[in-house]
């Protein structure tokens, strides 16, 4: 391959993977948008995922989406997701920036998000919780307070 198709093929690439982020940036301005500074102030309170909330439909179409670019998901950063809404929703971002908590909110929220699109492979590794030392794991997750609803 020549040094020139070696060019073409880098900025390709590139392009493809603006083309990808920017995709996630569409799905997440969906995901986001019925939200108001008030749902997202009681989500960060009580550490509440925006995919707990987001319509079935919304869901569905993400991870299927989601599912051709992998190779993408480590290029969605939590930095990332604050640009975004500082230029989409700079109401959300105001309030998260200011928030005590607020951007460890973001962090742990794209890791979750991230699950959800890009589950892990069948048979590879799996997140777990685990139980404090002498306890049982619970049964089923902890239900999400009905105060917190989005849409």
């Amino acid at each position: 391959m020549s040094r020139a198709q070696r060019e073409v093929k880098k900025v390709v690439a590139s392009l493809a993977m603006e083309a990808v982020l920017e995709g996630i940036r569409g799905y997440l301005e969906e995901l986001l948008r019925p939200v108001t500074t008030d749902q997202l102030y009681a989500a960060i309170k009580q550490d509440v995922s925006p995919w707990d909330f987001a319509p079935s439909k919304v869901k569905r179409r993400g991870s299927t989406w989601a599912r051709n670019f992998r190779k993408y998901q480590d290029r969605v950063t939590p930095l990332l997701i604050l640009s975004w809404l500082r230029e989409d929703r700079s109401d959300l971002h105001n309030l998260i920036i200011n928030m005590p908590g607020g951007t460890k909110w973001v962090a742990r929220m794209t890791e979750d998000i991230k699950l959800h699109l890009w589950p892990p492979a069948e048979g590879g590794l799996k997140l777990v919780q685990a139980a404090p030392e002498g306890e049982a794991p619970p049964e089923e997750q902890e239900e999400i307070p009905a105060k917190v609803k989005w849409g």
